[in-house]
């Protein structure tokens, strides 16, 4: 794949990636990822970048710059050091470079090994392969027993085999490589699978994205290189000039009469590594999902790319903390550049660092720039978070291409966040990239007997009218920004018309944990407002599905509104939110007081 991995160690499953699972707590997924069809929604609407809010950081200095991915923009051809590309790909296949095999023994995906089976906690079975998709496979259950676990290892297994039967570059009989197999002029409204239509028109969406740093059409220039290594000789100007891409994608898609067809407009050959991966990833999740749905949680790796979903622990609310290779330090022992926390996402990473080719007597990496046909060389490495793992394997690719200021911008328009190491050492991160940090800690529910305490008092700012009741909500949630458990909605059941006037709740608490947007689903959540005065809210550090949850920092808001409030008796909704370590020691913590609401001050410890 075109992802350079790493093996590492774990806490549930040994990866060869360039990132490993550790036990722990933090940050979810938040809601600010995209699916795929996000990217193409973008893309075909035209789109241009869109402003940044927080700038990204340099080792925390900002960033400053922008990537342009408009259709207009995306089609002109590509640039290399500022200098534009000339010339279509002239070179006929008969005219190519030939290369004389594979750089693997196995001209063909080998048989996938016995599995390795852990039980490394109460309710949780993990799967090791290796010879999957011809890389590392792994599977995490949490909460089946050992039949059901062996059962749905063979579904996610026969979804995996099943898509190498299309993408697979190594079986000659392969939908793929039956496609690569025709001469580029006569691929005409040839019919291609949903799978693999599918992938291409991501494959060109992502071309288009980032500015041609990604390409899912170089397969000719990819084997030219693993000849040059197999000689030990760079290759010429005269060859990487035929080999480069020239204008344009290089192929179409279409539906004819139903059918998804595709039509080569330029020589090349499809290599689809940077996104089939990530595609049986995600399809893998999918399948398992619909196989399991009261699934409490669940990882699928394939050679480092992975997704995960749900708890990482039986009856905890623990998510999954992975370690990401620091690509300064490629040591399978060294310490990991950072760990992150997620609970419903993806993570990949990508560099030349763990497989470089001596071509010329230079170490050169296996991911090309494909602008200019030279193996990148601008960044160590980089990992991409998303929300599945399609967008972050191929995100992944292209920032190990693109200089770091417009990786970011790639990431920023995906809605991904990434930590990129350029050539010189210096880590650049989005400005998301923190709030997915794990915090030092294990995944150990609270002790015994503790809970937090909240404490609020509903003020009236307006004496010289007639005071109105407060709408109120009071949550929880992690640092990512997801809903952990909602404490109090205080509304008259007649007046849930108004829940929308207390926007931050509606909008970050009640709509981006993917409740229903009809005001009336909040029924079941809702009791009568209340007089004002000094109330106590307590949370029993049990989320909204009952569950207990790790020790971590988490945050506890308030979202108060009330007609005829301030400023100048019209209705503005007041926010207040304390951040607070829920741990082995008692803490507290407080948030500056405003005209309606005051004297909000949490505590977390034994109860009194």
């Amino acid at each position: 794949m075109a992802e350079s991995k790493k093996a590492g160690t774990s806490w549930a499953v040994p990866l060869t990636a360039g990132v490993l699972i550790l036990g722990g707590v933090g940050a979810y997924l938040g809601a600010g990822s995209r699916d795929e069809r996000a990217l193409e929604a973008l893309i075909d609407a035209g789109a241009t970048q869109p402003a940044v809010t927080e700038e990204p950081s340099v080792d925390g200095a900002p960033v400053e710059g922008e990537l342009a991915v408009t259709e207009e923009a995306a089609a002109e051809e590509p640039s290399v050091d500022g200098a534009p590309v000339e010339g279509e790909l002239a070179v006929t296949e008969e005219a190519a470079p030939t290369v004389a095999g594979r750089e693997s023994a196995a001209d063909a995906d080998p048989t996938p090994s016995a599995p390795q089976v852990l039980h490394e906690a109460e309710g949780v079975t993990t799967f090791l392969r290796d010879n999957v998709l011809g890389t590392s496979f792994s599977l995490t259950l949490v909460g089946p027993d050992a039949a059901e676990a062996e059962r749905l290892e063979g579904v996610v297994l026969a979804e995996v085999e099943r898509l190498r039967a299309i993408f697979s570059t190594w079986d000659p009989e392969s939908e793929l490589s039956k496609l690569n197999a025709l001469p580029w002029s006569e691929r005409r409204q040839i019919p291609v699978s949903e799978d693999l239509a599918h992938v291409l028109r991501l494959a060109r969406l992502w071309r288009l994205s980032s500015s041609g740093a990604f390409d899912g059409y170089l397969g000719e220039l990819h084997d030219a290189w693993r000849e040059a290594a197999r000689r030990g000789e760079p290759l010429s100007a005269e060859q990487l000039a035929a080999l480069r891409p020239g204008r344009g994608v290089g192929f179409e898609l279409e539906k004819l009469d139903g059918q998804e067809v595709v039509t080569c407009t330029r020589a090349g050959r499809f290599d689809l590594d940077g996104l089939a991966k990530g595609y049986a990833v995600n399809r893998g999740v999918e399948v398992l999902r619909e196989a399991a749905p009261t699934l409490e949680g669940g990882l699928v790796e394939l050679g480092g790319d992975l997704r995960t979903f749900g708890n990482c622990r039986q009856g905890l609310r623990a998510p999954w903390v992975i370690g990401v290779a620091d690509p300064r330090d490629s040591a399978d022992n060294s310490p990991a550049l950072a760990e992150l926390a997620l609970g419903d996402g993806a993570v990949a990473s990508s560099g030349g660092y763990a497989r470089l080719r001596t071509v010329g007597g230079q170490a050169r990496g296996h991911i090309l720039d494909p602008r200019s046909g030279q193996p990148a060389q601008g960044v160590l490495g980089a990992t991409a978070l998303a929300k599945d793992a399609l967008t972050a394997d191929a995100l992944a690719t292209a920032l190990c291409v693109l200089e770091p200021a417009a990786g970011l911008k790639l990431a920023a328009l995906t809605k991904a966040e990434c930590a990129i190491v350029d050539a010189q050492g210096t880590v650049h991160t989005s400005p998301g990239w923190a709030r997915y940090l794990a915090p030092e800690g294990g995944i150990a529910p609270w002790p015994e007997g503790y809970r937090v305490e909240l404490g609020l008092s509903l003020n009236d700012s307006t004496p010289d009218q007639r005071f109105k009741r407060h709408g109120l909500a009071a949550w929880v949630e992690d640092l990512s920004g997801q809903r952990v458990r909602i404490l109090a909605l205080w509304f008259d059941r007649n007046e849930l018309k108004y829940i929308k006037d207390l926007p931050t709740f509606w909008e970050e608490a009640w709509l981006a944990a993917g409740e229903s947007s009809e005001v009336s689903s909040v029924r079941r959540w809702t009791r009568a407002s209340r007089a004002p005065g000094h109330y106590t809210l307590a949370w029993d550090g049990l989320d909204d599905a009952g569950r207990k949850v790790p020790q971590g920092t988490y945050r506890l808001r308030i979202d108060v509104n009330r007609e005829h409030g301030p400023p100048n008796g019209r209705e503005s909704p007041t926010v207040a939110t304390v951040e607070l370590r829920c741990a082995a020691e008692p803490a507290s913590a407080e948030a500056a007081d405003q005209p309606e609401l005051s004297e909000v001050r949490a505590r977390y410890g034994p109860k009194p």
